[in-house]
């Protein structure tokens, strides 16, 4: 029975809390993606060849905000979290709405570009912490992959939107609407409730040290590997980044010709890890186990930054670029979920924001510099950098998956 479960898409009893979440997701990426084109435009006004500092300014912000998200974990009912946050967010949305609409400074420009990466990576790792309370493991195999295909939607809809309105909105009007949709998004998720024995516990705080999970990464196994596979995202990640913005800045000479380029290849992301949420990810997981979801994707990127190693056209990091991205989107982050609803709720709420965050934003300024380092010296950053990288990417990723495969058939 338990196995007949695990195989079926939906059961009665999901449709309700996963067309919630499915919405929340939604409106909640499609709030950032509405932004990110714009921000990625101010990365090239800033100049590609400076991008390790913006990276160095998230990091140095993001250890500044984790210490107040331990607080909050620690001081008030895990239930409470999310409202809080995401309505403070919205609040500093208001505050650069404000500011934009008398005309961005060049530091404003650089403060948004920071704010932004900083609030993406906080919104997403609180969405699915929040959902490791109201979903059971054996359902986050099942649902996972809808759920995060509300979020490929409204990923799509957000640079469609801007591509849309760009023209009839002011970098302070997109603002104003990214926050609306951030406030229906908190609406969504409000109903969904915890499962089980979570329900009495997220009426209470975590508790525990504010700073907290960073002892916990250290001493627990699986968590290490998860900010392994984290860090060995994040140098391939940015090289490819860091790869697009110089040839984008190089290729085109007009802003909205460049903002459009980066409206495209979000779209592009978000159709393709669409598809394979809707089609693949349940069916991966259900047959294959963890063992072989999670180290497909980096697979699969290792061979495509040999090509571009060899072959770097604008047209093959593009395409890259979004075989990358999408793939972290329909498995990689689904993946490494799944693994967290098997923790206790500090390590999903702690120590997962803090790999989310910190180890995140860390991973792209240290990378951000060895790829600077690399370049002046000569070299080329996809061979010295990515693909070692990609490579430990795909060992980490089979081992930390076989080990949560054997712990669901135990």
């Amino acid at each position: 029975m338990k196995q007949d479960a695990a195989r079926a898409a939906m059961v009665p009893g999901d449709l309700p809390r996963v067309a919630c979440a499915f919405a929340g997701f939604f409106l909640l990426l499609c709030s950032y993606y509405i932004l990110r084109p714009v921000r990625d435009e101010m990365a090239v006004r800033f100049g590609t060849g400076k991008l390790q500092w913006l990276f160095t300014a998230t990091f140095l912000f993001t250890l500044l905000v984790v210490p107040l998200f331990g607080w909050a974990v620690r001081t008030l009912p895990r239930r409470r979290v999310l409202p809080l946050v995401y309505g403070f967010l919205a609040v500093n949305l208001a505050g650069f709405q404000a500011v934009f609409s008398g005309g961005a400074t060049p530091a404003a420009a650089a403060a948004f570009f920071v704010w932004l990466s900083v609030f993406n990576l906080f919104i997403v790792s609180l969405f699915w912490s929040r959902m490791g309370d109201c979903f059971t493991s054996e359902e986050s195999h099942r649902l996972y992959g809808y759920i995060a295909a509300g979020g490929t939607c409204g990923a799509l809809a957000g640079p469609a939107t801007t591509a849309l309105l760009a023209r009839q909105l002011s970098a302070a009007g997109l603002i104003a609407l990214s926050t609306a949709l951030l406030v229906l998004a908190m609406a969504c998720l409000l109903p969904l409730r915890a499962h089980g024995r979570a329900a009495d516990q997220s009426a209470r705080p975590v508790g525990g040290s504010i700073v907290a999970g960073i002892p916990l990464v250290a001493g627990m196994p699986d968590l290490r590997a998860l900010a392994l596979l984290v860090l060995c995202y994040t140098a391939v990640s940015t090289t490819l980044y860091m790869e697009m913005v110089r040839a984008v800045g190089a290729a085109f000479g007009a802003a909205g010709d460049r903002t459009r380029f980066f409206a495209s290849v979000d779209l592009a992301v978000n159709l393709l890890a669409l598809g394979l949420q809707l089609l693949g990810t349940r069916r991966l997981v259900v047959r294959f186990g963890l063992r072989i979801a999670l180290p497909l994707v980096p697979l699969l990127v290792g061979a495509g930054l040999v090509l571009l190693g060899i072959w770097p056209a604008i047209a093959v990091i593009a395409c890259l670029q979004v075989a990358h991205r999408a793939g972290e989107y329909a498995l990689g982050k689904p993946g490494r979920e799944m693994i967290y609803t098997g923790l206790d709720a500090e390590s999903r709420y702690k120590a997962k924001n803090f790999i989310d965050t910190a180890v995140y934003r860390g991973g792209d300024a240290a990378s951000a510099w060895g790829i600077a380092a690399l370049r002046s010296a000569g070299l080329d950053a996809v061979f010295f950098a990515a693909l070692p990288a990609a490579l430990a990417w795909v060992a980490t990723a089979r081992r930390l998956g076989a080990r949560h495969d054997r712990n669901q058939s135990t």
